[in-house]
């Protein structure tokens, strides 16, 4: 691994808390490079999830599509 990307995981943790912050105790875990949206009902799911794309796009962050996984 090049030098520079050593603390790659790390930061993008430290990232993430930092931006979906309002989020947590409420509708998401975020776990190493794994960020989790959950509720209770499907209506409120995808309030939330239109919540935190908003904030990611917000903070100048791009989710990849084909990594997203919806159950």
């Amino acid at each position: 691994m090049p030098f520079g990307l050593t603390d790659a995981p790390a930061t993008f943790c430290t990232l993430i808390n930092d931006v979906l912050d309002p989020f947590f105790d409420c509708c998401i875990v975020v776990y190493l490079d794994n960020i989790v949206i959950y509720s209770k009902t499907l209506e409120k799911y995808d309030g939330h999830l239109q919540k935190v794309f908003w904030t990611v796009r917000d903070s100048q962050l791009y989710v990849k599509k084909e990594k997203c996984s919806f159950t």
